[in-house]
């Protein structure tokens, strides 16, 4: 029972300089939620972080899937029969996908005047 108290304790006296920091300004707290400004930063990080990885990971179960497909037809290539399906076209993964590129835009369009050249 002794060790709870003592653990009991630490954890008020955690919390007691916790908040006499942010009352003093030794950390940062610029929306008065008692909470540190970068604590928040690193909560914000992991969500974005979060995110991508989620969105990775059904990039992942969609080519997984294709190579299953693709492995079922190399077996029947193998075995010698034709394929019945249509070959499946990818859509690349991330935000842009599907989208045409407009190039770089330098010099697209424009006629280049020929070069001079001068005689020595």
């Amino acid at each position: 029972m002794t060790t709870f108290y003592i653990i009991l304790g630490l954890i008020v006296a955690a919390a007691a300089v916790y908040f006499y920091a942010i009352k003093t300004g030794k950390i940062e707290d610029a929306d008065g939620d008692l909470i540190a400004d970068k604590a928040e930063e690193v909560v914000a990080e992991v969500k974005k972080r979060a995110k991508n990885v989620k969105t990775e990971l059904g990039d992942v179960k969609k080519a997984a899937k294709n190579l299953a497909k693709q492995t079922e037809d190399v077996l029947e290539a193998a075995a010698g029969k034709k394929s019945t399906r249509k070959k499946a076209v990818s859509k690349g993964s991330g935000a842009g996908a599907g989208k045409k590129s407009k190039g770089s835009g330098a010099g697209a369009g424009k006629k280049r005047a020929p070069r001079k050249t001068t005689k020595k």
